[in-house]
Order: structure tokens, then C-alpha cells, then sequence
């Protein structure tokens, strides 16, 4: 079988020495020897949207979900995110006062190495990334946190976005969905779907607070809700994935202190949100995909990019795709 390793610099290397029966750990071999990144600090994402692979070592890589032609998406993690030679994500944790919701704290939650976090510092603190887990649901996660300040509740969001849609008719038609209706509202209730600009203007009209979402590539910044409230919280868009922004007192602070919440009128934490999404840029922490060229890996249907994925997916339901050149 032939796979495609794309590192972190978008070069690609091609592996043609392994079959589906060889282990995970031949692959990461293999992947060391072209890349230089030794197996401990290898981060593999497959599949599309990217999602990180879970596979043992001694998985193959036929269990592991790997078809002929893949590519494979190489990060090479920190040793503080390194646990007994497996990568690991850090899951955000919860709670401050200031939330319009009581806050939970998921007891997974684990803390990462201020060394390691993407941070910008101003007077009143850190403006810091608060990532969240590469699940299909990372937009539901990220708007949770800053706004209910959990990470827990995605059924719940999905079901506000869904009951919006139904009591506003007039605004969600067939054509803004691209898809009836109650299509859409099945598909959106479904954990394996992702949200976009629809959702986050639901929540934005639904939490009166306009919802700032940044792109790192291009440090455009699209505002939801823009000129209605007093209030805005920042989300951080990669490509693929949604991560959240805070306000910290001090890097080691635990994320009970987390501001998540801000004034509408603040130019500081503008521009420090916008220098955090330009420290991603300048690290290379980005997907894009707007020129990607996909394969639906349940009907085997050729699209191109994000968007011709989204509509594939609301118009069919399928929801697996694979990148290929």
C-alpha cells in the first residue's frame, strides 16, 4: 500500500514499504526515518475532517482505518505531552464566577506545561489557547467553554441550535440550510457532525453576545451578532477545528480563573487575540483546506476542499473523508 505524510513544514513523504497487516508501530518507524521525528513525539491525524489516530502500536493498520493512498497528517508533539510514549490531549477544564452558567469541571481535566501553551501577555494577564479535543464537535466544546464555561455540553448546544432553527423558519429556509429542514436538524444532532457560521450565529443570538471567530491564516475575523451587545467572547478557527480563548492571571493558573467573557469595546484584547492567532500562524498551527481534494470514503465521490465536504456531507449524511492527491 502506498500512504503520504505530510509534516509540518507540508512536505510530503511517501511510504510504499508496509501493507495493511503491518503494525502502527512499523509505520511511526517509517515515518522516523523520513521525518526525523522519533515515535514518541509523533502526532498522527487521518481521515477528514483530521482527527487524531488512537491506534496501538500493535494495531495494524487495516484496524487502525488506513486505506491505500491515504494521507497522514505528522505533528511532532513536546515531551510534556508525552505519557509513557503515547501523545495525549490536554481537555480543558472549567469555572469561573463571572459565567453566565454554573460551571462543571470534567474530572479528565489535565493541565499543560506553560512552556508548551500558545499565549500572548498584556497587563491584565495572559491571553492564552484553550484547545479542545479533535472530536467533530470542537465548535460546540469551544462555544461551552467561553460561554458556559463547560466542555460538556454539546448534546445540549446541538439541541439549542436545532430548536433556534425550527422556531425561526423564515431565517433557516431549505436554501441557507442547503439541505429541508428537518434534515439538517437530524444531522446537526448527530456527535459526528461539525458546526460552522450557521451555529455560531445561533448561539450568539441565543447568549445576546456577539461571538468573535478569528482565522488564523488569513487573521480575518467574523463576527456574529456584530453591533447587537455589549458583550463578546473569541474562538479560534484553524481550518478544521475550533479552539477557545481566555484571559488568565499568570500561565499556571488553573483554568477556574480563566475571563472568557469580554467588553465589546476593548481594543487590547482585540489585538491580543489577534497576535494569538498569528503566533498559531507563524507555528505552523493550521489546516487549510479549501484545496484539498477529498474522496467520500462511503460512496467514493470526488470533491474538492472543506465546503464541497459540508455540503457532500448535509446533502448524503456520510461523514468519512479521505484526502488524496
Amino acid at each position: 500500500m502506498e500512504l503520504r505524510i505530510r509534516d509540518k513544514n507540508s512536505k510530503i513523504h511517501t511510504i510504499t514499504t508496509l501493507n495493511e497487516q503491518a503494525s502502527f508501530k512499523e509505520l511511526k518507524e517509517e515515518i522516523s526515518k523520513l521525518t526525523g521525528v522519533l515515535l514518541p513525539y509523533q502526532e498522527l491525524k487521518i481521515g477528514y475532517p483530521p482527527r487524531i489516530c488512537k491506534a496501538k502500536n500493535e494495531d495494524t493498520l487495516a484496524s487502525a482505518g488506513l486505506l491505500n493512498g491515504d494521507i497522514i497528517i505528522l505533528t511532532e508533539i513536546s515531551s510534556t505531552e508525552v505519557v509513557k510514549g503515547t501523545p495525549t490531549i490536554s481537555a480543558p477544564a472549567p469555572a469561573p464566577a463571572h459565567a453566565l452558567h454554573t460551571p462543571t469541571v470534567p474530572s479528565t481535566a489535565s493541565k499543560s506545561s506553560s512552556k508548551d501553551v500558545i499565549s500572548i501577555p498584556t497587563e491584565n494577564g495572559f491571553f492564552i489557547l484553550r484547545e479542545m479535543p479533535d472530536d467533530n464537535s470542537c465548535l460546540f466544546r469551544a462555544i461551552g467553554y467561553v460561554l458556559d464555561r463547560s466542555t460538556d455540553t454539546v448534546q445540549h448546544l446541538r439541541q439549542i441550535v436545532i430548536d433556534h432553527i425550527r422556531k425561526n423558519p423564515d431565517h433557516f429556509s431549505d436554501v441557507v440550510l442547503g439541505k429541508p429542514r428537518e434534515e439538517y436538524c437530524s444531522w446537526i444532532a448527530r456527535k459526528d457532525s461539525w458546526g460552522g457560521a450557521i451555529e455560531l450565529s445561533i448561539f450568539a443570538s441565543h447568549y445576546k453576545v456577539e461571538i468573535c471567530s478569528v482565522d488564523v491564516r488569513s487573521g480575518r475575523i467574523d463576527r456574529f451578532g456584530q453591533g447587537q451587545y455589549d458583550q463578546c467572547v473569541f474562538v479560534i478557527y484553524s481550518g478544521i477545528h475550533y479552539d477557545a480563548i481566555a484571559l488568565t492571571p499568570i500561565l499556571d493558573a488553573g483554568q477556574e480563573y480563566d475571563q472568557t467573557i469580554f467588553n465589546i469595546t476593548d481594543d487590547v484584547t482585540l489585538k491580543a487575540v489577534s497576535a494569538v492567532a498569528n503566533k498559531m500562524k507563524q507555528l505552523h498551527k493550521y489546516t487549510y483546506t479549501a484545496d484539498f481534494t477529498l474522496k467520500c470514503g462511503q460512496c467514493g465521490h470526488g470533491l474538492k476542499g472543506e465546503k464541497e465536504a459540508v455540503q457532500h456531507a448535509q446533502s448524503t449524511g456520510h461523514t468519512k473523508f479521505v484526502e488524496y492527491e
